[in-house]
């Protein structure tokens, strides 16, 4: 049975570790800076968007985003209260809007495994939208992590050129976001201004 006195000598030495193995990982993150200072790996406006393809809810592969239109990618989990929420208004909306130029892809997190649910969700919610289901690679996740998500709901809006318009992870402000969205393509501008 180890002594107090190897204890006394143990502790320190393995404080010491977790603060420098915790100082890398921190130092390894990106930070992106505004409101919110916490490190984030989601996507940021004027960044290349990742080209991805996942199956939809019909078995067929779909790419995304399409290339030269307005895009809105839409991660989402039947897990998560304010996607169920947010999803039948931003499905109205988009029906309003009915904008021709602009693509909306829903990224469900909850992958194949999940068809089933996912049909009857989007069944009793009459989602028309298109509905993709996720894949994991190995132990991560295969698109959204090349979109930076690490939690859901997360919206991005990538422009016609291929970039990154817009990023927020977190509950929507659908008015402000749709107000945003409106201007954004009516006058071309490529950055929605962030959530606040």
């Amino acid at each position: 049975m180890p002594s107090i006195r190897s204890y006394r000598l143990i502790l320190p030495l393995l404080a010491l570790c977790f603060t420098f193995l915790a100082g890398l990982a921190k130092a390894s993150l990106p930070v992106v800076t505004g409101e919110n200072t916490a490190p984030s790996l989601l996507l940021q406006p004027g960044t290349v968007a990742p080209i991805c393809t996942l199956d939809g809810l019909d078995g067929n592969a779909y790419e995304f985003p399409a290339s030269g239109s307005w895009n809105m990618i839409f991660y989402w989990s039947l897990f998560c209260h304010s996607c169920l929420e947010e999803i039948p208004e931003v499905q109205r909306r988009l029906e309003q809007e009915n904008n021709p130029d602009l693509k909306a892809f829903f990224v469900s997190l909850d992958t194949e495994r999940m068809h089933k649910a996912l049909v009857n969700f989007c069944q009793r919610r009459e989602l028309k939208q298109l509905v993709l289901m996720e894949k994991i690679a190995s132990d991560s996740w295969l698109t959204a992590d090349q979109w930076g998500v690490v939690s859901t709901p997360a919206v991005f809006i990538v422009a016609p050129d291929g970039k990154v318009a817009y990023s927020h992870q977190g509950p929507l402000d659908l008015d402000r976001f749709f107000a945003g969205f409106a201007a954004m393509t009516a006058s071309a501008t490529e950055v929605l201004p962030p959530e606040k």
